[in-house]
């Protein structure tokens, strides 16, 4: 009998594919499948997993048309036939070599559905494992003994690849990977975590995933992956709730606030777009964030007033952000404030784009002020601790310590 079934997409992953399968091949628990699942890779991946199957006859290998990790881990969840489901992307390991043994005998014992390890990191660079911050920064539950906890202990609905499930559980709860490009996982876990009692853990290291330092939300690089990427987070949400966890959710939603200001950065419409798709407004998903959320939903209206370029948005945004009721935001910054005060003073679209050109060059005008004072303020602070640095030097104790000093070199 399979005791677990390892579920590996695979997409272009040819170069890394056999350290991957090596990192499962090393687990103690012997009673594994591995169903490799390509989704229309366009390398060289099919044929190094049949001549690793050829090594290891475990493994079973499966193709499909380029649909995504989530469809392919779902191609995986209706091939597999363990007791218990644990999953392995392509590019990432196993670290303990106990792990999948250690985690399947606790779920067995406790008739489990969902048996969690902790994870680490794996250097894209230098392939070295290390520590995993999120741990740090109490972002999900670290294992420090084979216990049980409750879903709200959790944490946030990341690294389900550090978990393993009982496979009844989630035909059971027809629990499977959404259509998204991006954060289909989270979304998966979410609706694990929401319909779990207990959640038991243990004090080993499953999983390390392969980290490629850089620019933040990096892989959120197309008009799609950013929609996808806002409707995870409602996805998590609408789990999250219908399952109780009120204050999962509410923590979550903090991650979604930190990339509506990343696309606030960004000055990036295509995630204000998005979050309208997704959220919309008025909304009742950010009772606790309204003034965040309704920020960045000023920021992005006022500069697509300009894209747009037309008097029936101009009517449409100005009457939006009467009704938001933005003059009780104080979370608005002050330039953004002078320009909303230059709308409501303005009649028409065409009033309001000539003088938005005088606006900018106030604008200007006083952000020179105020860089101006500030270099005034740090040139006053330098002169006094330079005076402080002086007297320090023709004191009487700075002479009469020269001696010692000197010995001391």
């Amino acid at each position: 009998m399979v005791k677990v079934s390892i579920i590996m997409p695979v997409y272009n992953a040819s170069e890394l594919l056999e350290e991957s399968i090596e990192s499962a091949m090393k687990q103690t628990l012997k009673d594994i499948e591995i169903v490799c699942v390509d989704d229309g890779s366009t390398d060289n991946s099919v044929e190094v997993l049949k001549d690793l199957s050829k090594k290891y006859d475990c493994i079973k290998i499966f193709t499909q048309e380029n649909e995504g990790s989530g469809s392919a881990r779902n191609h995986g969840l209706d091939e597999a036939t363990g007791e218990y489901i644990a999953f392995l992307d392509a590019d990432d390991i196993f670290v303990d070599s106990n792990a999948l043994e250690t985690l399947y005998d606790f779920g067995v014992k406790n008739n489990a559905d969902l048996v969690c390890g902790n994870l680490k990191r794996l250097s894209f660079d230098t392939g070295e494992v290390t520590a995993n911050p999120n741990y740090t920064a109490g972002n999900y539950y670290y294992f420090d003994a084979s216990k049980s906890i409750t879903p709200a202990e959790y944490g946030v609905p990341w690294a389900f690849y550090k978990n393993i499930f009982k496979r009844s559980f989630l035909n059971e709860h027809e629990i499977r990977f959404k259509d998204l490009r991006r954060g289909q996982d989270p979304v998966f876990l979410s609706e694990v975590l929401a319909k779990v009692d207990k959640v038991y853990g243990c004090p080993v290291d499953l999983y390390a995933y392969r980290f490629e330092s850089g620019r933040p939300y990096g892989k959120i690089d197309t008009p799609e992956k950013k929609l996808h990427y806002l409707l995870h987070f409602k996805g998590c949400f609408d789990a999250l709730e219908e399952g109780g966890l009120y204050e999962t959710s509410e923590t979550f939603k903090q991650k979604l606030i930190y990339f509506l200001e990343y696309g606030t950065e960004l000055d990036d419409l295509v995630i204000y777009e998005g979050a309208m798709e997704a959220f919309g407004w008025p909304t009742t998903y950010f009772d606790n964030y309204k003034y965040e959320y309704e920020s960045f939903l000023v920021h992005h209206l006022m500069n697509k007033i300009l894209v747009e370029d037309s008097e029936e948005f101009y009517n449409e945004a100005k009457q939006q952000l009467i009704d938001m009721k933005v003059w009780y935001n104080d979370l608005i910054p002050t330039p953004l404030l002078r320009n909303l005060i230059l709308l409501f003073n303005t009649e028409s679209y065409k009033e309001y784009k000539e003088r938005y050109h005088e606006f900018l060059i106030e604008d200007a005008r006083i952000q020179n002020v105020f860089l101006a004072k500030e270099n005034e303020a740090l040139n006053e602070q330098a002169d006094e601790l330079q005076d402080i640095n002086n007297q320090l030097f023709n004191s009487r104790s700075w002479k009469y310590t020269e001696r010692l000093r000197k010995s001391k070199e």
